[in-house]
C-alpha cells in the first residue's frame, strides 16, 4: 500500500510541474486579452452545449480552476469560490492570470482532496477537466460531494478512455503524464451514483483517437446512496 501511495504521489507531483510547463509553453506569443476573450465565449458556448443556465446569486465552486477556468465568466454572475493547487504558481508564470482582476472570487490555493472549512457547502459545482489531474480520484470525488449542499446541481467534464486495452497499459507507464487518472465513462458514472449524484445528462463534448471528453450534469440525492 506504501508504493502504491508513494507511485501515486509522485506521478501527481510530475503531472504538476508538466501542467505549469504546459500553460507556460501554449499561452507563449498569446495575448492575454485575446484569450482570455476566447476562454470566456468558450465557457458560454459549454454552458449553452451542456443547457445549464448560471443563477445570479447562487454560490458556486469551480474545483480545479486552472488559470483560466469558468470563474472569468461566472465571477459577475454567480457568487464564486475557484480552488487548485497551483494557483500561487500560474500568478507567478502566466500573465492571464491575476487575483486582483476578479475581486468577487475567493481562491483557494489547495487540492481538490483537501478539505474546505467544515459545514461550508455549494448550491452549484463545476469541475471541468480536472478530476482526472489529481493524486486520489476516489478521495476527489468524496471531497466533491461533500462540497454539495442538498439538491446541489454539478458539472463534471473529464477525458474518458474508449479502448478498455488501452487504459491498464496508461495506468502502469504513464501513457498520458498529464492526466495521473485513468478511468472509463462507466468508471466515472458508477462512481458518481455510488455517492449518491444522479446523471441526469451525458454528453460526448469531445472524440479523439484514444479519448474522449465527457460532460456529466448531475444533481445531489444524497437519500439514494447504497
Amino acid at each position: 500500500m506504501a508504493e502504491k501511495s508513494t507511485f501515486s504521489t509522485l506521478r501527481w507531483r510530475t503531472a504538476q510541474w508538466l501542467e505549469r510547463r504546459w500553460w507556460r509553453n501554449y499561452l507563449k506569443g498569446k495575448s492575454p486579452e485575446e484569450y482570455l476573450a476566447d476562454k470566456r465565449a468558450y465557457w458560454a458556448r459549454t454552458l449553452a452545449e451542456l443547457k445549464w443556465q448560471p443563477v445570479a446569486g447562487r454560490r458556486v465552486i469551480d474545483a480545479g480552476c486552472g488559470p483560466a477556468g469558468i470563474f472569468i465568466h461566472l465571477h459577475d454572475k454567480e457568487v464564486v469560490s475557484a480552488l487548485d493547487p497551483l494557483l500561487d504558481k500560474y500568478e507567478t508564470d502566466l500573465p492571464v492570470f491575476n487575483r486582483a482582476d476578479y475581486p468577487s472570487v475567493n481562491f483557494l490555493h489547495q487540492p481538490l482532496e483537501a478539505s474546505l472549512p467544515e459545514g461550508e457547502t455549494f448550491d452549484a459545482i463545476y469541475c471541468f477537466n480536472a478530476i482526472n489531474h489529481v493524486a486520489d480520484w476516489g478521495l476527489a470525488l468524496d471531497a466533491l460531494t461533500a462540497l454539495a449542499a442538498p439538491g446541489a446541481k454539478m458539472i463534471m467534464t473529464s477525458d474518458v478512455h474508449r479502448h478498455g486495452w488501452l487504459m491498464p497499459i496508461f495506468k502502469a507507464l504513464p501513457g498520458d503524464a498529464l492526466h495521473p487518472q485513468q478511468h472509463d465513462a462507466r468508471a466515472y458514472r458508477e462512481a458518481l451514483e455510488q455517492r449518491g449524484w444522479v446523471v441526469e445528462r451525458e454528453l460526448v463534448l469531445r472524440t479523439e483517437a484514444i479519448f474522449e471528453y465527457r460532460g456529466w450534469v448531475c444533481t445531489a440525492d444524497f437519500s439514494r446512496r447504497p
